[in-house]
């Protein structure tokens, strides 16, 4: 059983009146889903992006906000009849707030087999550190003797 979304209706209504009028349907914008998950490491961001290779992918890092854009194309050929086109195609753009105690200048990424995984690792000031606890203080050698 399949719950109905009104947005999807919506879409697909939009993309019949398009056909039924001649109109190319626009490029649609689509947010993929994504995972996030944090560890003492840092924050690992996992990101759907089937069809879509290395260079259409576009990642961005400024004021403690991360970006992520990338296209996939649709292979719209002559003398070819598109039946159903469920699958997504356009522009996607995905963004996110992280907080200051993450390194936005060492995000490392990663693309294989459509799925996208960025690493941002702690800041170093945001690091968990020992701290040892002194017992006493230790005399020169010269200052106490004289």
């Amino acid at each position: 059983m399949m719950r109905f979304d009104p947005f999807r209706e919506i879409e697909e209504l939009t993309q019949r009146m398009d056909r039924a009028f001649g109109q190319p349907a626009a490029p649609a914008r689509f947010a993929p889903p994504v995972d996030v998950h944090e560890d003492e490491h840092g924050l690992e961001l996992t990101l759907d992006l089937p069809g879509v290779s290395p260079d259409q992918v576009q990642i961005e890092a400024e004021n403690q906000t991360l970006t992520v854009q990338a296209t996939r194309t649709y292979d719209r050929r002559e003398g070819r009849t598109a039946h159903r086109v469920e699958r997504a195609h356009g522009t996607l753009a995905r963004t996110f707030s992280v907080p200051a105690k993450y390194d936005l200048t060492k995000v490392e990424a990663d693309l294989q087999h459509g799925t996208l995984t960025l690493k941002v690792p702690r800041s170093e000031a945001a690091q968990k550190r020992t701290i040892t606890v002194r017992t006493g203080t230790v005399l020169d050698t010269d200052t106490a003797s004289a």
